[in-house]
């Protein structure tokens, strides 16, 4: 178990904190899909200031690192990780862009779906961030970790039968274009979801 002094906790919390800035742009992106056409300015407001807290605590733990003597685990996974939440948060960003730019009002049960396992991961990650000072110690990490790698393989399969299901049946090459580029970057936006889960992986055989 990890032993932090002050110096080292706040590496934690500006973790935590940015995983729940992360969480909170996946709930925004989710709800927005129930309401394209009457929410969606409000919320692609909401993301971008998300994205920007999430682009200010990136140059923040950047800086902190760069200032750091001791660092609570491996300086280059820690940076890897703050990157990854930060690579999630442009995703859900562009991800309600791309609905705005293509005239979309009326989400789809895939596209509902897909936010919905975003969503499940992002809370995952939060949990697994809020434990990662107990490793070593009593936690439930292998656990989330696992599940993460479980959803993302479910998305794949999932996303390979919508797109093939999308180009059988769908006879506006311009429909096909829009939401083949919208599940891709939604099943993207979980891949790295997996990538994070992989590098606490990473922090939890080096550290245990």
């Amino acid at each position: 178990m990890f032993n932090l002094n002050p110096k080292e906790d706040k590496f934690y919390k500006m973790f935590i904190e940015a995983a729940q800035n992360v969480d909170e742009a996946a709930s925004v992106l989710r709800k927005s899909l129930d309401s394209l056409s009457t929410n969606i300015d409000l919320n692609v407001s909401k993301i971008e200031e998300l994205e920007h807290n999430g682009d200010r605590l990136v140059n923040t733990m950047v800086k902190e690192l760069n200032d750091s003597f001791i660092t609570p685990f491996d300086r280059e996974d820690m940076y890897l990780l703050s990157k990854r939440l930060d690579d999630i948060l442009d995703l859900i960003n562009s991800t309600i862009h791309r609905f705005v730019m293509f005239n979309v009002t009326e989400s789809t049960d895939a596209s509902k779906y897909l936010a919905d396992m975003i969503i499940k991961c992002t809370k995952l990650i939060v949990e697994l961030i809020s434990e990662l000072h107990l490793i070593g110690g009593k936690n439930s990490i292998s656990e989330k970790i696992i599940t993460i790698n479980q959803i993302e393989s479910e998305v794949d399969r999932l996303f390979r039968t919508t797109v093939g299901d999308l180009f059988r049946n769908e006879k506006d090459p311009i429909e096909i274009i829009k939401w083949k580029e919208i599940y891709q970057i939604l099943e993207n936006t979980i891949d790295k979801c997996e990538k994070i889960a992989n590098i606490i992986e990473g922090v939890v055989i080096k550290n245990a």
